[in-house]
């Protein structure tokens, strides 16, 4: 007789483990509550949040972006309940004499416009990029300016985002705050 002719019968033993297998991966189909992806708790209320509310989820949202950047050349910072910054290296932020953002660049960009959609109370009241040298000229605000628009193309409002600016420092600045009551 050959191979065909008989059918193995599975043991019990393997069906368990393709169960547990199946049951494994179905649970890859959805996402950890605190996992790197999971959005912070967004308030249930319409009503303003207290002041200490709105300071502390500035404080959940640098969290979720170190968690995000954490081991890369991207400094996050905050002190206090204060602003939260940004510093991406200039080197991963733009090629010489151009304004078009690198990967690098839009993928930092990205968290903090996923970051900006979930909390309409945090403002990017800091949009700095710098030229190629110590000055800023006015490549520094072509680049700038691309920054604000990479952000509104994926779908940050604009009144959540500050004036384009050019800045010495050899590394793309961003600040987020609260926005006043």
């Amino acid at each position: 007789m050959g191979w065909m002719s008989h059918p193995a019968r599975p043991s019990s033993a393997s069906v368990i483990a393709t169960l547990v297998v199946l049951l494994g991966l179905h649970g890859c189909a959805t996402r950890p509550a605190n996992g790197p992806d999971a959005a912070p708790a967004a308030p249930t209320s319409t009503a303003p949040a207290p002041a200490a509310t709105r300071a502390a989820s500035l404080g959940i949202e640098r969290q979720w972006l170190q968690s995000w950047f954490d081991g890369t050349p991207v400094l996050i910072a905050q002190r206090g309940d204060g602003p939260v910054t940004l510093d991406v290296p200039r080197e991963f932020c733009f090629d010489s004499a151009r304004s078009t953002v690198k990967p690098a660049l839009a993928a930092v960009l990205d968290k903090v416009a996923q970051s900006l959609r979930r909390r309409p109370e945090v403002r990017l009241q800091l949009l700095a990029a710098p030229a190629d040298g110590a000055a800023a000229s006015p490549l520094a605000m072509q680049r700038a300016t691309q920054l604000r628009a990479h952000l509104v193309s994926r779908g940050v409002q604009p009144a959540q985002l500050g004036s384009p600016t050019a800045t010495t420092a050899a590394a793309v600045q961003l600040r987020l705050e609260v926005a006043p009551l």
